[in-house]
């Protein structure tokens, strides 16, 4: 199968017209400065002075923040160190990372694992795919890698899959921005949040380190760092890692997974700033399990049972007859997932003058995606038309740049600039069964779409200091989306095949304004009190322009951008030292978000054809309460906790046909109440430093979505569950030139063996035919896994 990539365009590593200019301002800057230098100063200070300014700038290229940087926010932010990565195991991806943070829940189907898809909810408002309908916002998340966007800017299906970010190693923190927040973090699918992964960076020294993991299900893992340190203000990281694990369904196929991931970047420190360029590269193939029935599906009026392997007598498929964690044979059905990305982005940072300084970010990414299901599950005497194969290959090509000012005053901190974002996003698809002939080249059904998108912005904040202890900051952003639709199948079709698209080419341009209002007041010098006020808005998904759509449903005179409203109040506590406190922190807020003008689609299996889009009109409201904390209150003991509740419900939910509106129901897959708590205890024995831990995630009832009445329901949850992890760390030094210190850790996830359903929901029957209407279908959560993992630091 196809899975190469485009060739890098001959402009990618080139600077942008606005760098080449940065950096000649520098030099001109330099030179001045250098011509006004006189020789009556030391030149043994300057050099020490211009090295600790080195340092800084170094230290100013990371993107990561600090909990002091959050204490003076007048955002919902948190911040997730290593710490709390590390405690899900070396083997957990991105998604595991972020389950950390309150106000997060996570769902998916490979366990702890980063080469496995997951959705991420924050707040509700969710990323990523889990193969289940029912969420009001599916791509409602810019995520980040060193603050460059990784987002599909139009896709409502693969718009970012948490296996981009496979090999945690290589990040050193996590930042989260809850809510759309202030004008100058805000991107364009920032409604419900910003999370920003946080590359390892360059340093000063060099070093670097080596892990190696081994663990259940055949899981092998290998990752190294190399940092040069500086040398005449240059500095360098590269960083790459694999991963590799079979899945923990049981059955004939092993559905072995991989995925790696490089990354590089050079830094040049320069007397009043900085020059970046870094390249990261993801690769991720998987085979995704099927579902399984909870309770067996057996024969009934018009409809067979649902078996092992789809034919007759043979024992009934589901989690209480053939196994919890059962599955079916490859021969059946399998499905292979391939996730692919390219980025390539360089960063200036200069001093204009004592009070002004100018950010310019620029980036190149390349995505792409293959979709490969093979359903022999209900094809048994299928007509010779019947599809059950499908071949799914979308790529994007997205270009950007960022430009950001910042002027300080003695009472204002202003910042302005904006963005251009261009990308270019087809979707080409094949449906045939080799069976009677028909194949990729030579297919039964077909899809070719082609989405243009400009994403313009340009804004103004100011943060207002009227006073030591206040801080208020007034925004406002102007929003341009322009998109343009290709049908290209209605110019060609293969013959003899169904274009699965009827939409004509069309176009839309959305243009709105977006004010916010941040405050921020020092109660104490530990103890801060903010909110924050926006409105948003987001350009709808591919599928309301027509994407994928087998009906002439779609009307572009009455579609809007969706609409958030979103309103924050906070609190939070920064102790150095009081009692038993040493370095607590603690951060507590309340939110309330409405979203408006969401054009849901629904994706329905439907036996042997092509899957439906179906739609539905929807506004929802989120609220709720997020807590977190953390304290080393000895040097021994390290403690951190969230909890948070959430409650979402519909304003409104109206399937598209139907005048039925499902106002105050609950949103799907919102748990009510998420919670984590970790406990890390370290003891010296020598030269030898001991490090056990253990951590807890609890997920709360959600409730489930139904594919057959295409809405949410109020009456069918999931259970409720709580994984514990834990795992024992020894570090030694070893005494040897090049090798400062080697680490064992041995640990153990979901320890009590707790048999729990992260995704469940009511099929229309066409997954499985038969009697399987109506019926919940799962995907279970790993059972107990261990691992090892060695890492050594030279």
């Amino acid at each position: 199968m196809p899975s190469h990539y485009r060739p890098l365009p001959a402009t990618i590593g080139r600077l942008s017209v606005f760098q080449c200019a940065l950096l000649c301002a520098l030099a001109a800057t330099s030179a001045t400065a250098a011509a006004h230098d006189t020789s009556s100063v030391n030149v043994g200070t300057v050099n020490a002075q211009s090295r600790k300014k080195a340092e800084a700038l170094l230290k100013a290229t990371s993107t990561k923040l600090t909990k002091r940087k959050i204490f003076k926010s007048t955002q919902t932010e948190r911040v997730i160190g290593k710490r709390q990565i590390a405690a899900n195991g070396p083997v957990a991806g991105a998604a595991q990372a972020l389950s950390m943070a309150p106000g997060v829940a996570v769902r998916g189907y490979g366990g702890i694992s980063g080469s496995a898809r997951y959705e991420i909810a924050l707040r509700g408002v969710k990323v990523g795919w889990s193969s289940v309908n029912g969420d009001v916002e599916r791509n409602g998340i810019t995520v980040l890698f060193d603050g460059v966007p990784m987002n599909n800017l139009i896709s409502h299906n693969g718009g970012w899959d948490s296996n981009e970010i496979p090999i945690m190693e290589l990040i050193s923190g996590v930042n989260v921005i809850y809510g759309p927040g202030n004008p100058a973090s805000r991107w364009f699918d920032s409604v419900g949040g910003t999370i920003n992964f946080v590359p390892v960076q360059p340093t000063k020294q060099a070093g670097g380190s080596l892990g190696l993991t081994y663990g259940s299900d055949q899981t092998e893992g290998a990752n190294l760092i190399a940092n040069t340190g500086t040398h005449d203000g240059w500095s360098t990281v590269v960083a790459a890692g694999f991963v590799r694990d079979n899945t923990f369904r049981t059955g004939s196929f092993a559905a072995p997974s991989r995925s790696s991931a490089l990354f590089a970047k050079t830094v040049k420190t320069f007397a009043n700033g900085s020059f970046s360029i870094g390249g990261y590269e993801d690769d991720n193939t998987e085979f995704r399990p099927n579902f399984i029935p909870v309770s067996p599906i057996t024969a009934g009026p018009g409809g067979t049972a649902v078996t092992v392997d789809g034919t007759p007598n043979t024992p009934l498929y589901s989690q209480s007859t053939t196994g919890y964690y059962s599955s079916l044979p490859e021969s059946v059905w399998f499905k292979q997932i391939v996730v692919r990305d390219r980025m390539l982005y360089s960063q200036i940072k200069l001093g204009l003058a004592p009070d002004l300084s100018v950010h310019d970010l620029v980036w190149y990414r390349h995505g792409h995606r293959v979709h490969w299901r093979v359903d022999n599950y209900n094809y048994n005497g299928a007509p010779p038309g019947t599809v059950n194969s499908e071949y799914y290959n979308p790529r994007s090509d997205t270009y950007g740049n960022r430009l950001v000012f910042d002027w300080t005053q003695p009472m204002n901190h202003v910042k302005f600039g904006g963005s251009w974002i261009n990308q270019t996003y087809s979707t080409p698809y094949t449906g045939y069964n080799v069976t009677y002939g028909t194949s990729p080249a030579n297919p039964v059904q077909y899809n070719n779409d082609t989405l243009n998108n400009t994403y313009l912005t340009g804004f103004v904040q100011d943060a207002i200091t009227p006073i030591k202890r206040l801080t208020i900051t007034p925004g406002i952003a102007g929003v341009d989306f322009q998109t343009q639709f290709f049908n290209n199948g209605a110019t060609y079709t293969p013959p003899g095949a169904a274009n699965q698209t009827v939409a004509p080419d069309d176009s839309k341009v959305f243009t709105r304004f977006e004010p916010s209002l941040g405050a921020r007041f020092l109660l104490a010098p530990h103890w801060s009190l903010y909110g924050n006020a926006a409105e948003t808005y987001q350009n709808p998904g591919d599928n309301a322009f027509g994407a994928y759509s087998g009906s002439n449903a779609i009307n572009l005179g009455t579609l809007k951008p969706v609409k958030s409203v979103d309103y924050e109040l906070g609190t939070r506590l920064l102790i150095r030292r009081a009692g038993l406190l040493r370095h607590f922190v603690m951060d507590a807020d309340i939110y309330r978000d409405t979203l408006s003008n969401e054009t849901l689609a629904t994706y329905i299996s439907t036996g042997g054809n092509f899957a439906t889009t179906e739609f539905a009109a929807a506004s929802a409201t989120y609220k709720g309460l997020n807590v977190s904390a953390q304290d080393s209150p000895t040097w021994h003991w390290h403690v951190f906790g969230t909890a948070s509740l959430t409650r979402a419900h519909f304003d409104s939910y109206v399937p598209s046909g139907s005048t039925t509106n499902y106002a105050g129901y609950p949103i799907s897959y919102s748990p009510n109440v998420t919670a984590s708590l970790g406990v890390n205890y370290r003891v010296a024995f020598g030269r030898y430093l001991v490090s056990p831990g253990v951590s807890d995630q609890y997920t709360g009832t959600q409730y489930l979505f139904s594919n057959l009445t295409n809405a949410p329901t109020n009456n069918v949850q999931m259970a409720s569950y709580n994984i514990v992890n834990t795992q024992v760390a020894i570090k030694a030094g070893t005494g040897m030139a090049g090798l400062s210190a080697v680490t064992v850790t041995v640990g153990v996830t979901n320890l009590f063996n707790k048999r729990y359903d992260p995704i469940q929901y009511i099929t229309s029957g066409g997954y499985f035919g038969g009697n399987s209407a109506g019926a919940v279908l799962a995907d279970p959560g790993a059972p107990r896994q261990y691992f090892i993992n060695l890492n050594a630091r030279f």
